[in-house]
C-alpha cells in the first residue's frame, strides 16, 4: 500500500495544475479572511472557494485517468482496484488537509479578530477541503464522464444548500445534513447559535455530515469501481 500511496504522490506532485489549484486557493480564501468585514475567522466566499477547488481537485485524480484511458494501465499493472482508489484517497486526504491547516492557520493571522477561534471552528475550516475532495473523488469514479462529474460536486456541494432553505421541514432536515451548512455552524459563520435560531444544523449533525459524505461516496465508489469494466 505504501507503493502505491507513493505513486499516486508522484502522479499528483508531478502536475503544475495540482500545486496551481492549492496555491491560488490558499491565496484567495486568505484574501477573503483580510477583506471581509465581519466578525469571523472564516469568510463564506473563501469557503466556497475551498470547496469548489478541493471537490474538482478530488475529481480530476480520477476523471483524468477515465478520460485519458490512464485507468486500463493501472487496472493492469495493480489489479487490487480497491487499493488503488483508497491510494488516492489517502494522496488527496493529505493534500487537503496540508492545504486546509495553512489556509485557516493564515485566515486567523489576517482576519484581524480579538479573539482566537475555538477548536470546532478551526477543526471544521481544516477538515472542509479533504472532506468535499473525497467527495469530489467518489463521484468521479461513480459517473466517470469530467464534465458530469464537476457540475455534479458544484451542485450537490454549493448550490444545493443555497436553494434548499425553505421553511419545510424536509427541506430545512436536507438542508442541515449537509456539509456546507455543518461547516457554517461549526465556525459560527452566522453568529452565535443562540442568536440565530434554527438557522443552523445541530454540532452532531453538522460532525456527522463531515463524516458521513465522503465515506459514503467512497463506499459507493469503492463498490462500483471494483465491478465496472475499466
Amino acid at each position: 500500500m505504501t507503493a502505491l500511496i507513493a505513486s499516486e504522490w508522484l502522479k499528483a506532485r508531478s502536475l503544475r495544475s495540482t500545486w496551481w489549484t492549492l496555491g491560488l486557493t490558499v491565496v484567495v480564501v486568505l484574501a477573503s479572511a483580510a477583506i471581509d468585514s465581519e466578525d469571523t475567522f472564516f469568510p463564506l466566499a473563501g469557503c466556497l472557494v475551498l470547496i469548489v477547488a478541493a471537490t474538482a481537485s478530488g475529481a480530476s485524480a480520477m476523471a483524468g485517468e477515465y478520460s485519458s484511458g490512464l485507468i486500463r494501465a493501472t487496472a493492469v499493472a495493480v489489479p487490487a482496484r480497491s487499493a488503488v482508489l483508497l491510494a488516492k484517497a489517502a494522496v488527496i486526504t493529505l493534500m487537503w488537509t496540508v492545504v486546509g491547516v495553512g489556509a485557516t492557520a493564515g485566515s486567523v493571522a489576517v482576519a484581524g479578530q480579538s479573539r482566537m477561534p475555538g477548536m470546532p471552528e478551526t477543526v471544521a475550516a481544516i477538515l472542509v477541503g479533504p472532506v468535499c475532495a473525497l467527495v469530489g473523488l467518489g463521484i468521479a469514479v461513480i459517473l466517470r464522464h469530467a464534465g458530469a462529474v464537476y457540475v455534479t460536486g458544484v451542485l450537490l456541494l454549493v448550490a444545493a444548500p443555497q436553494l434548499l432553505t425553505g421553511d419545510d421541514p424536509a427541506v430545512r432536515a436536507v438542508h442541515h445534513a449537509m456539509i456546507l451548512p455543518g461547516w457554517q455552524r461549526l465556525t459560527m459563520a452566522y453568529g452565535a447559535p443562540e442568536a440565530v435560531g434554527d438557522l443552523y444544523t445541530s454540532a452532531t449533525t453538522a460532525w456527522l455530515a463531515f463524516l458521513l459524505w465522503p465515506l459514503v461516496f467512497l463506499a459507493v465508489a469503492l463498490a462500483v469501481h471494483r465491478r465496472r469494466d475499466v
